[in-house]
């Protein structure tokens, strides 16, 4: 196996070369960690952009069958008798390149609906408005996709992160998440999807919450859902918009670590701890996503520690 082999053949770093932003985390603390890998990654995903995929979100069924046939196609290209070298590792992919093209290329001109992705890349938010007039305000580091022909008729929708939505009526509006769906009729509402934490606050008319056991509950307005050890736990909220909308983050004895995520996703930028038990650390207070500096400062300033912001290389180092 080569340096490369063990990325182009993981499907989570396929997705994310290809424009999964929920996998960006991951692989940047991937990155942080490995820092002798970049060569390695920078070659792959070179690799990987030669095969041009319109949409990494097909099914997981599809998406396993899919593998299963760029692997065999790529076993039926090899020759057990014959053994030839070449000077660069890219011929050596070369065939599996045309297969894994012909495959993809076929398969989305044929069974894939014509999907269509929005995101909002760290550093920024975008807002959305769908084919039957809803809104999606996307906070930084999400996305959704939906089939957009067929909206209309079916309104279902994929998330990945964060968003708030303003669902006008009509035929039923499902947003699914990695952990389970939520359903509405017309209603706003918004949805906090993110390593395996669900969160879905109701600020007008009414949701119901399903996760993929079938536990449901309904929320109305004021009401809040998290999702905690297999169950719903329901809460009252009382504010009229999402805090990230004004730009607000609220923390309560968080890990600071998480804190620190939602500054990368805000400002774009790279954390690197000089003390890993930094991340360890509970905090609670609130900051704002207006300045870097700002954010930074009360989190040093209550946590006791010290921060150096790096603006040429977009990397914050935290340390004691």
């Amino acid at each position: 196996m080569s340096a490369i082999d063990k990325y182009i053949e993981n499907k989570d770093f396929v997705t994310w070369v290809l424009g999964d932003v929920s996998k960006e985390d991951y692989w940047n603390n991937y990155l942080k960690d490995n820092p002798e890998e970049k060569e390695n990654i920078d070659k792959a995903k070179d690799w990987v952009k030669q095969v041009k995929v319109k949409d990494p979100y097909f099914s997981a069924q599809r998406e396993r069958e899919l593998w299963i046939e760029i692997d065999q196609k790529i076993s039926n290209t090899k020759t057990p008798t014959k053994t030839i070298s070449f000077k660069t590792t890219w011929w050596k992919y070369g065939a599996a390149v045309i297969v894994l093209g012909l495959i993809v290329n076929f398969y989305f001109r044929n069974f894939v609906p014509q999907h269509h992705v929005d995101t909002a890349r760290n550093g920024f938010t975008n807002n959305i408005t769908l084919p039957d007039g809803s809104t999606v305000d996307l906070n930084a580091g999400s996305s959704i996709s939906y089939d957009k022909k067929s909206f209309n008729a079916g309104r279902y929708i994929s998330l990945k992160g964060e968003a708030y939505f303003k669902v006008e009526k009509g035929q039923t509006f499902q947003v699914n998440t990695e952990m389970g769906t939520v359903t509405v009729l017309g209603t706003s509402f918004n949805i906090l999807a993110r390593k395996q934490q669900w969160i879905v606050s109701c600020y007008t008319g009414k949701v119901a919450v399903k996760d993929n056991e079938g536990n449901q509950v309904i929320l109305t307005k004021g009401q809040e859902a998290e999702y905690k050890n297999g169950g719903f736990v329901t809460n009252a909220h009382a504010k009229k918009q999402p805090n990230w909308q004004k730009g607000l983050f609220k923390y309560s004895n968080a890990p600071l670590e998480s804190v620190f995520e939602e500054i990368q996703r805000q400002f774009d930028i790279r954390i690197i701890y000089k003390n890993s038990d930094i991340q360890k650390l509970r905090f609670s207070g609130t900051i704002s996503n207006k300045s870097l500096e700002k954010a930074l400062d009360i989190i040093s300033k209550s946590m006791d520690i010290n921060y150096k912001i790096d603006n040429k290389k977009k990397e914050v180092e935290i340390s004691y």
